[in-house]
């Protein structure tokens, strides 16, 4: 290893480390929640993200053209993103009736716009390389 990446390794264990200490010291009695939300958040990814993204990646395989499959791959991976981050705003989570500015935009046709915008892309992308000529393999 360099020098560098003994340094990066370092720096990194230690903002780790500081970062654990905070965790467990500044609110103690919430040290179990916490744990459950971390153990929450891999179950969801384990049981729920991946076999998705593996059924998505297997679907694209099968059914899209090889010119094609990396920009549909990148646009579900981006769309899915996207969707999981804006979620919780289409669906008004948190919204109280006190506070109307709290979620000032129709947050559902903005998603619907990124949607397309990335899509768009991607067919944009696809239909590039399929008219791009490909280098012949000889056996």
């Amino acid at each position: 290893m360099t020098a560098a990446r003994v340094a990066l390794a370092v720096a990194g264990l230690a903002l780790l480390g500081y970062g654990l200490h905070g965790w467990l010291t500044e609110q103690p009695g919430e040290v179990t929640g916490r744990v459950v939300f971390l153990a929450a958040g891999v179950a969801a990814h384990d049981l729920v993200a991946l076999p998705l993204v593996l059924t998505a990646g297997a679907l694209t395989a099968r059914f899209v053209p090889p010119a094609a499959r990396i920009p549909v791959q990148a646009a579900l991976a981006v769309s899915a993103t996207v969707t999981v981050v804006a979620l919780p705003f289409v669906i008004g989570a948190g919204r109280v009736a006190d506070n109307p500015s709290a979620f000032p935009r129709a947050y559902g046709p903005g998603l619907l716009w990124v949607l397309a915008v990335v899509w768009l892309a991607a067919a944009v992308w696809a239909a590039l390389r399929v008219r791009r000529p490909r280098p012949r393999e000889d056996r």
